[in-house]
């Protein structure tokens, strides 16, 4: 079993939040339903406080700057262009794909919780339950475009 080495985790959690608030912004930029666009500006400004935090401890722990690494893609799935927006079937997709995300997140930072303690560990349980929070809003947003795509509620 190797080390749990936490400035590689911290590194990864601040590209995952960066990646994921530039994917909300995109996805409002491009939507045509202002209360999906609202909603999906709110996540992406959490998922800003959440990089804030993170860096802020990262300073704190490491002495040093955080640097983002450009060449660095935490979720691929994540990586879509401006078009697949409009296709209701690549949304459904995205959508997917946005659960599992933050499925991934909330789980790095159960064990990140789970090295640390203090005011630490209590950080990163919020961020674990804040993704949490955000499954649940991504798991409603698939239910509701795989509704208008079948044209039913099905279950």
């Amino acid at each position: 079993m190797t080390a749990f080495d936490m400035k590689s985790a911290l590194k990864l959690a601040i590209h995952s939040e960066i990646e994921a608030s530039e994917f909300y912004r995109t996805w409002a930029a491009n939507t045509d339903k202002p209360h999906l666009a609202e909603e999906l500006n709110k996540i992406a400004d959490w998922e800003t406080c959440h990089r804030d935090s993170l860096m802020t401890y990262y300073t704190e722990l490491y002495g040093e700057k955080f640097e983002r690494d450009p060449n660095l893609v935490v979720d691929p799935a994540l990586k879509v262009q401006a078009d697949e927006f409009k296709n209701s079937y690549s949304l459904l997709r995205i959508a997917s794909a946005v659960y599992i995300s933050e499925m991934r997140a909330a789980e790095l930072y159960g064990k990140m919780a789970e090295q640390t303690e203090g005011a630490a560990r209590k950080m990163f349980l919020e961020l674990k339950s804040m993704e949490e929070g955000h499954m649940g809003t991504a798991r409603k947003n698939y239910e509701e475009m795989r509704e208008h795509i079948q044209g039913f509620h099905a279950f």
